[in-house]
């Protein structure tokens, strides 16, 4: 896998394997990264790994970005073998002051809401909306990813809090509209199997009908959107809600991103995926993605009191978390 080396040495400044970045005005310098490394690994057609030096202190982590702009902090067993440690960066001339980025605004303090009500538990298809046009991973996202980079890199290792109560289960998708007659038998076929009880045979179908959909049709595509929220679903019955709150994070990134109707009920749903991970760092740096999208619908005027509700409740979690990882 190709490995980038970044130094980030403090706001408006940064370089990638020795090159200085150039920042656009009112852009953030680790929205400029993630963009840079989301257009190597659609240039090379796979993930790419980078080792951030991030800040004065020189805090260092290694983050996997993929060619669909997602990424995720790898541990050191994840690690491929050609990451290894970062290359020595040759000094450089400092590049010109660049205006600072805007923080994104608080989320507001409040008391931890009641669950949201649960709902039957079939295992359905998600909503979704027509396809939007295919486009770059949004920038947002990009900066979420990298402010839970920060979060996690500069985080102590400590013992996670006691454990919350019991998190309300994750909801099953819901369908959103009408299916072509070949992917309606596909669905139904997983949902047969699903309902027998097996498991592990149903994620393998619906993990293949995925990938068939996203070569096919496109990351964005809703009938790759769908299966993959019900690829989720499936991680979450089959107990690995690590690789359930990653899967319907991505759904939700790409709807927020999009602006369509149905993503404040997919940040609802990775919510509920969120709500049983026992890694409290993971906890942290998902859970800061959550508040992120959450904090943009909340500008447009998209969120309801029930959101709104289920906002204040993560922000708590994260809060009480960070204190402790």
């Amino acid at each position: 896998m190709t490995h980038f080396a970044v130094r980030i040495p403090g706001e408006g400044l940064a370089e990638i394997n020795g090159e200085p970045l150039v920042v656009e005005e009112g852009g953030s310098v680790h929205e400029a990264v993630l963009d840079r490394l989301q257009r190597h690994a659609q240039e090379r057609a796979a993930a790419v790994e980078a080792t951030v030096n991030d800040g004065p202190s020189g805090a260092a982590f290694v983050l996997q970005v993929a060619p669909d702009g997602s990424s995720r902090i790898l541990d050191p067993a994840e690690r491929t073998g050609t990451t290894g440690r970062a290359p020595e960066l040759p000094q450089s001339v400092p590049a010109p002051e660049l205006p600072q980025s805007v923080p994104a605004p608080e989320l507001p303090q409040s008391v931890p809401a009641p669950e949201p009500p649960q709902r039957a538990p079939a295992p359905e298809l998600p909503p979704s909306a027509p396809a939007p046009a295919p486009a770059p991973a949004p920038v947002s996202a990009v900066a979420a990813a990298v402010a839970r980079a920060r979060a996690a890199a500069t985080a102590p290792p400590a013992p996670a809090p006691p454990a919350p109560a019991p998190p309300t289960p994750a909801p099953p998708p819901q369908p959103s509209r009408p299916l072509a007659p070949e992917l309606a038998d596909l669905v139904a076929h997983i949902n047969a199997l699903t309902a027998a009880g097996r498991i592990e045979e149903a994620s393998a179908e619906v993990t293949a009908l995925r990938e068939a959909l996203t070569r096919s049709a496109g990351t964005e595509h809703p009938d790759a959107l769908e299966a993959r929220a019900m690829e989720a679903y499936l991680a979450h019955l089959r107990g690995d809600h690590r690789e359930a709150t990653v899967l319907a994070l991505s759904v939700a990134r790409i709807l927020c991103g999009a602006g369509d109707p149905g993503a404040p009920a997919a940040i609802a749903r990775a919510a509920a995926a969120w709500q049983r991970l026992e890694d409290g760092r993971a906890a942290v740096i998902h859970g800061s993605e959550l508040l992120h999208m959450w904090n943009r619908l909340r500008g447009v005027g998209r969120l309801t009191p029930d959101d709104e509700r289920l906002a204040r409740r993560v922000r708590a979690q994260v809060e009480a978390l960070s204190a402790c990882v």
